[in-house]
């Protein structure tokens, strides 16, 4: 395989400012470095998502944001979730709640188009600052979800999976709330994590689809996101031998803390880019 050709096929996609913005060609070794940050980010995001079921495409944006742009990472994540989700899939494979994924998936599907038009006709700073409203406010959102413990109907579920799949046009992050909601009604550990992959993966099959057909997502991006999905094997794999004896609480609250850091600089960013 030549893997020097991948390499050049892939760089033009990143903008960030270490790669697009030199006059002079960059030497391999420097990229190599660079697509080693971004597979260790991919393998962390993989590792994180595994334990927990969500979180682990923070990290993806935290990294990438700089280097693709904020519009182009939902679509990138898309592609990075296709391989994320399959992996837990596979290692949960026997502890899926089939009929209640079914549903919420089904309820989720015109919520992913109406998100990626809001996501294509909106400016990079309104975006950014929207982007980091969603991650201050689903925070609270989580736990009083949790809090009241309430019992979903057909109506509760069909609500939750459309607004779910429209922030999932819009933002990364979305799984939180299945997560969420699925937790308040009793699943919890395997059963919840293999649950939420099946989700995750038709979302993001769907939203994958829908960003091509709306040209927000090119082959350089899908190139960019089945790269850093390969690394989601091992990651997830490393997760699956923790999540049985893990204790959860630690790790919920480093993420909600990684979460409200990502929201707040977000909104600073998009201040910073309309005021100045």
């Amino acid at each position: 395989m030549n893997y020097g050709r991948c390499f050049r096929r892939l760089a033009p996609v990143l903008k960030g400012p270490y790669i697009g913005k030199q006059s002079t060609p960059r030497k391999p070794d420097t990229m190599l470095l660079e697509y080693a940050m971004i597979a260790a980010a991919a393998f962390a995001g993989a590792l994180v998502s595994g334990l927990g079921g969500f979180g682990g495409t923070f990290i993806i944006v935290i990294v990438l944001t700089p280097v693709v742009g904020p519009k182009a990472v939902i679509p990138l994540i898309a592609v990075y979730a296709i391989c994320s989700n399959l992996s837990r899939v596979y290692f949960y494979w026997r502890t899926i709640a089939w009929k209640a994924a079914s549903q919420f998936t089904l309820a989720s599907l015109p919520g992913i188009y109406l998100g990626a038009s809001f996501l294509r006709e909106i400016s990079e700073p309104i975006f950014l600052g929207f982007l980091g409203m969603i991650l201050v406010l689903i925070l609270p959102l989580r736990r009083y979800l949790k809090r009241i413990s309430f019992q979903p109907g057909i109506k509760t579920i069909s609500g939750l999976g459309l607004a779910f799949g429209f922030m999932s046009g819009t933002a990364a992050g979305s799984g939180m709330l299945v997560i969420a909601f699925f937790n308040s009604i009793g699943l919890s550990g395997p059963l919840l994590l293999g649950t939420d992959a099946v989700i995750g993966l038709a979302n993001a099959l769907s939203r994958t689809g829908t960003f091509y057909a709306m040209d927000l997502l090119d082959q350089r991006l899908i190139l960019l996101g089945l790269f850093m999905g390969i690394v989601t094997f091992p990651g997830t794999w490393v997760a699956s031998q923790f999540v049985r004896w893990m204790r959860t609480e630690v790790h919920n609250l480093l993420i909600e803390i990684l979460i409200l850091v990502s929201g707040v600089l977000f909104i600073y960013k998009a201040l910073w880019s309309v005021w100045f």
